[in-house]
């Protein structure tokens, strides 16, 4: 990687923030002779992302509000250097961390408690993680076409970092999909819906000290989703339209009213477009004393066009998540893209197929028939989030192939793959260890999809533990009567499988109960129910109070 070169930059919010096709924003001028405010900073690094620190300080709420803008969904800057560090780090480190050697801190950053903060936690010299914080990652799969941004890059790249597990997700929302979005044509001017419907959507937590949230954003721009309106009146010449998209809000509650994040002092909410055919994430955080509301806002979106939401917030009474009233099945765990279950009898055989790529995973094919037993809503499956990998216990045979379907390992000649022909069984070539105990694989899929996470077939499947899949192959395991697929819930050797409370992580877990509460008993959920009630007697949801 080059070296970074990171320009801070004092200036006002309103003028600079986002630029588009054919908006009065193009003829802004340059950054650096913007307006300069006292109570905004910005840090622009070489990869294309920008922070911002926008001070709060309201009455009774005071802070910092912190911001990311960038083009991706997995090279988050901030996630970065949390994970690096390893906890939650004040505005100040941020901006300690990330800055440019001898650049100014902000007075708002800079008070005698923050700076004692900062010197007491880092040794390191300003502008110490800007080099290693960067995040271009390419992924080894080419991708699929995508709602807004790839969903699993879009959530791994939070997981255990700047948001922590949020207990708020929506994941490939359009108005046109989703009934949260709301008809706003009664509440804009009538221009804005004269080329279709604009819609309006709100996501808010209530009486929360810490706020954490991710936005994904893509403007559809297309003669059937036209953001371009009429100037009006007589145009002597081009453009005679002007550009509006859809703008994206962050806002707080201060008594009685809502203000944003990016102008809070004005009296007029201002937003964040998004330019006609772009893709902008925002990855945002702000922590206060006193507790308020928080809400994201997205106004002026027309049917086509994208998003991907998630919020979190610090818990609370020894808990997170949603209220239990609230919850609704599409906020339980889903299937992933890359899963297919085959239903049926007739079904027996599973496939890791690195050949098909769907969100940059392997198409994983599973027979539901040899799977544990799952909640289920009618149809809906409520599929496990807590896995890393896959043990099948007694299986019948497994074969690997190449994309012409050749079988590899036949002639002993390969140094990799192992090999069990049709006329020999698991059990029979490697024993009731393999065949009673199981044979396992792990990767970067469910709870360890993460960059720093590598596949890994050991032994039986190759013969020196595989740890990566450098060219395009296929692995099929058959199975015979009593074989069953267990969940493993890491990346290391010799797991053991999950029983059915631990197959979701905690606080999805608690959301399937409390949606199992909500609607007392509802139709599927009874065998798992009594399979945790079983294994984990103090969580069970029947026992009395």
């Amino acid at each position: 990687m080059k070296n970074t070169k990171i320009k801070v930059l004092i200036f006002a919010m309103v003028s600079v923030l986002i630029s588009c096709q054919k908006t009065d924003l193009d003829a802004t001028e340059p950054l650096d002779t913007q307006e300069v405010s006292e109570d905004v900073a910005k840090i622009t690094l070489d990869n294309g992302n920008s922070i911002y620190f926008q001070e709060i300080n309201d009455e009774h709420l005071t802070g910092t509000f912190i911001m990311e803008e960038s083009d991706c969904e997995s090279c988050g800057t901030l996630n970065a250097l949390t994970q690096e560090f390893g906890g939650d780090l004040s505005e100040r480190e941020i901006f300690w961390a990330l800055s440019e050697p001898g650049a100014a801190i902000p007075n708002f950053l800079d008070t005698p408690t923050k700076q004692k903060s900062t010197e007491s936690r880092f040794s390191q010299p300003q502008g110490w993680a800007r080099t290693t914080t960067q995040r271009t990652i390419s992924p080894i799969f080419v991708a699929q076409p995508t709602v807004a941004c790839n969903n699993n890059n879009f959530t791994s790249s939070i997981a255990g970092g700047f948001l922590g597990e949020p207990d708020f997700i929506r994941l490939d929302k359009t108005p046109g999909n989703y009934s949260a979005f709301k008809n706003d044509c009664n509440n804009v001017p009538a221009s804005y819906c004269e080329n279709g419907a604009r819609y309006r959507y709100i996501a808010q937590y209530s009486n929360i000290k810490k706020w954490r949230g991710k936005i994904c954003s893509k403007a559809v721009q297309s003669r059937s989703n036209n953001h371009y309106l009429p100037i009006g009146g007589f145009c002597a010449e081009p453009p005679c339209d002007s550009y509006k998209g859809p703008e994206l809000y962050f806002e707080y509650k201060s008594n009685g009213v809502w203000k944003s994040m990016k102008n809070n002092r004005s009296g007029i909410l201002s937003g964040f477009e998004v330019p006609a055919n772009k893709t902008k994430v925002y990855t945002y955080a702000w922590n206060t004393s006193q507790k308020t509301s928080f809400r994201l806002r997205v106004k002026n979106a027309m049917a086509k066009d994208q998003f991907d939401f998630m919020m979190d917030k610090a818990p609370q009474n020894g808990g997170g998540g949603n209220n239990d009233g609230n919850i609704q099945l599409e906020d339980l765990p889903k299937v992933p893209s890359y899963i297919n279950l085959q239903a049926g009898y007739g079904n027996h055989r599973m496939m890791v197929d690195f050949t098909t790529s769907i969100d940059g995973k392997p198409q994983i094919t599973i027979p539901r028939l040899y799977l544990p037993v799952m909640p289920q809503s009618g149809e809906t499956i409520i599929f496990p989030n807590n896995f890393c990998g896959f043990k099948i216990r007694k299986g019948s045979r497994f074969i690997w192939l190449d994309q012409q379907n050749n079988a590899l390992g036949v002639d002993n000649l390969d140094n990799v793959f192992n090999y069990v022909p049709e006329d020999e069984s698991i059990v029979s070539l490697f024993g009731n260890e393999a065949y009673l105990g199981g044979i396992q694989f792990t990767g970067p899929i469910g709870a360890c999809d993460k960059p720093q996470v590598y596949w890994k077939f050991p032994f039986p499947f190759t013969k020196n533990g595989l740890q990566s899949i450098d060219s395009p192959v296929k692995l099929v395991i058959e199975f015979e009567q009593g074989s069953e697929v267990e969940f493993l819930n890491t990346a290391l050797y010799d797991n053991s499988g999950l029983n059915s409370k631990e197959m979701f992580k905690d606080i999805d877990f608690n959301k399937i109960i409390a949606y199992y509460n909500k609607l007392f008993n509802p139709s599927g959920f009874e065998e798992w129910v009594n399979k945790v009630c079983e294994e984990n007697p103090a969580d069970c949801p029947l026992q009395d109070d």
